[in-house]
């Protein structure tokens, strides 16, 4: 996970939009490299379907005109098995990174993402459902 450089303790996986003409493959692994400065890693498994989750209703701050999100879930796996060196160099959207469980990545996420995130770990076999 990596913490947002805009709101100290926000912490969500790296995300990004497909640009046009680009497969969600290979938006995963720019997306890696503008957020985390790396992409040493293969990728281990899609998600199945989109996963959506929708912003709240009256929310605030520059991005309120957005409803919501569709996103494509990778299961990555970093540098052969090595947690890489992550330099954050390129958009400075991030201050911060931790490897975490997926538990723990439903915990520190911001709870109106909680079931997105859940749907997505578990869709990618990370996380027992029931």
């Amino acid at each position: 996970m990596a913490e947002r450089h805009d709101r100290s303790g926000s912490w969500q996986f790296p995300q990004g939009g497909i640009d046009a003409g680009e497969t969600p493959e290979v938006a995963v692994k720019r997306e890696m490299l503008e957020e985390l400065g790396c992409n040493a890693f293969e990728i281990i498994a899609r998600a199945p379907v989109p996963i959506r989750y929708d912003f709240p209703v009256g929310r605030k701050g520059p991005h309120a005109h957005f409803r919501g999100q569709e996103q494509v879930w990778f299961h990555l796996r970093f540098a052969l098995g090595r947690a890489p060196d992550l330099s954050l160099a390129t958009d400075q959207e991030f201050v911060a990174t931790a490897w975490v469980t997926p538990e723990e990545a439903l915990k520190r996420i911001i709870e109106f993402k909680r079931d997105a995130y859940r749907a997505g770990l578990a869709a990618l076999g990370l996380l027992k459902v029931g």
